[in-house]
């Protein structure tokens, strides 16, 4: 259901239910889960581009499969989506959403959980849970939220409306939009790995924590270490950093 690629230094994970609209099922959410699980352990990957096949990212959830769930398997299906979420969201790497296509419901809480999302230029998005009784149920709500602000995201969910690629990026859910996203992505992960991977690692870090102590901690550990003076000195010397 996943098609994973690893490149030098940047992966893809590419969406493989094309006939279903990329809609995520229990089986879709368990293979993108094990495929972070592993790109965790990869130190030669910085990014990880998140795509889908055919004309949608994703349709989101699968209705389908829904449609069999009693109280506790639905608590359970939410849960799996919060746990990938949250792996995503927490992961060491970068994750960038490549929004080939129309990103609905969860597939719109799967962008939502990646730091970076880049917009084709026809993409229509939208928490669209409630348009066929539903709410969101992997953190999606909460996303919108911290991304859009709480006047924004209660239009948005309370109303399921669809917005296209310039609203969302003018409202900060999207940042870029591309004519081609995937290899607006691949570009914009080639230009990270040529960053010091421990100040991405700790902003990654800061950013799930708000933390100013954390911050204190982490520029003093990484302004004296050596991928930090190499930086410093590459700066000065005007040629590109060689980190270890």
């Amino acid at each position: 259901m996943i098609e994973l690629k690893e490149y030098e230094s940047y992966a893809i994970i590419k969406l493989m239910r094309e006939e279903k609209a990329n809609a995520m099922n229990l089986d879709l959410i368990e293979e993108i889960d094990a495929a972070v699980s592993s790109l965790e352990k990869k130190g030669n990957i910085i990014s990880v581009i998140i795509t889908g096949s055919g004309r949608f990212f994703s349709a989101g959830g699968d209705l389908g499969e829904m449609l069999k769930l009693d109280e506790t398997q639905g608590r359970i299906f939410s849960i799996k989506g919060q746990e990938l979420m949250e792996s995503i969201e927490r992961s060491e790497k970068i994750y960038i959403a490549a929004l080939n296509g129309p990103a609905y419901g969860g597939g719109m809480e799967l962008a939502l959980a990646c730091d970076i999302r880049i917009a084709s230029r026809d993409v229509k998005m939208g928490q669209t849970e409630i348009n066929v009784g539903l709410v969101t149920g992997w953190g999606g709500a909460e996303r919108l939220i911290r991304y859009a602000g709480r006047s924004v995201a209660s239009y948005l969910l309370l109303t399921g409306s669809i917005i296209d690629a310039e609203t969302a990026q003018r409202l900060g859910i999207v940042h870029r939009i591309s004519d081609n996203p995937l290899e607006e992505s691949i570009k914009l992960a080639e230009e990270l790995s040529r960053k010091n991977p421990e100040a991405i690692r700790a902003y990654k870090h800061m950013l799930s924590i708000n933390s100013f102590d954390l911050e204190a901690i982490y520029f003093g550990r990484i302004v004296s270490s050596k991928n930090g003076k190499e930086a410093i000195n590459a700066f000065f010397e005007k040629r590109s950093p060689r980190f270890s």
